[in-house]
């Protein structure tokens, strides 16, 4: 007796059943139709994708010249510079003490430079900032009324490690970290020199104080 092939159409596997449409991992493929856009809503759908084409388009066209005509900022117009003399003369007036605030050699400049009166320590104190052509900076804090707590603070209680003379005067030297603080108690104000980039900017800058409040 011939034996019965089995037919191609048995052969192929039989469709998967369709999970059901609560199933989490429930495709397209599982629904029971295959949706169709109307012509309304397709011509909706162009619409809509012609109007997002054209609202990039226009942000790309406003936003490249803008950034065409201002390039990148140079480092230069980051440098803040202000009147050390002119803010000093002005300072003097409320402080009541010579002020320190020396002339600056070429390629210096002060980017800051203030009377601070309502200090949390009780202590006012005018402070500025020495920018060097080579980006090294020296801060620069004076007060008639200093104490203890507000050398402390001011240094961010670094340790003292000794002495140093600079020029005619005796200043105290402590260090914390990358930061050396140079502190000189004089009769009307004391003054205190700080730096964590260049110990000769710091010494120089302590010359300059003694030169001109001597």
């Amino acid at each position: 007796m011939p034996v019965n092939e089995p037919s191609d159409q048995s052969a192929k596997s039989a469709p998967e059943p369709r999970r059901d449409l609560n199933d989490p991992e429930a495709t397209f493929e599982d629904l029971p139709f295959k949706p169709q856009l109307t012509e309304k809503q397709a011509k909706r759908a162009n619409q809509t994708f012609k109007g997002m084409v054209l609202s990039v388009g226009f942000t790309l066209a406003v936003v490249i010249p803008l950034v065409l005509l201002n390039p990148a900022p140079k480092d230069e117009a980051f440098e803040s510079k202000v009147n050390l003399q002119q803010t000093a003369e002005q300072t003097e007036q409320i402080a009541g003490f010579d002020v320190f605030a020396p002339s600056l050699g070429d390629g210096q400049y002060a980017n800051f430079a203030r009377w601070q009166a309502n200090t949390a320590q009780g202590v006012p104190y005018w402070e500025f900032g020495i920018v060097t052509k080579n980006k090294d900076f020296v801060w620069v804090r004076q007060a008639a009324e200093a104490n203890a707590t507000w050398i402390a603070l001011t240094t961010d209680t670094a340790v003292p490690t000794g002495t140093r003379t600079i020029g005619g005067w005796e200043w105290e030297v402590r260090v914390k970290d990358e930061t050396t603080y140079l502190i000189s108690e004089r009769k009307e104000s004391t003054l205190i020199l700080s730096t964590d980039t260049s110990q000769q900017q710091l010494e120089d800058v302590a010359e300059l104080a003694e030169s001109t409040l001597s």
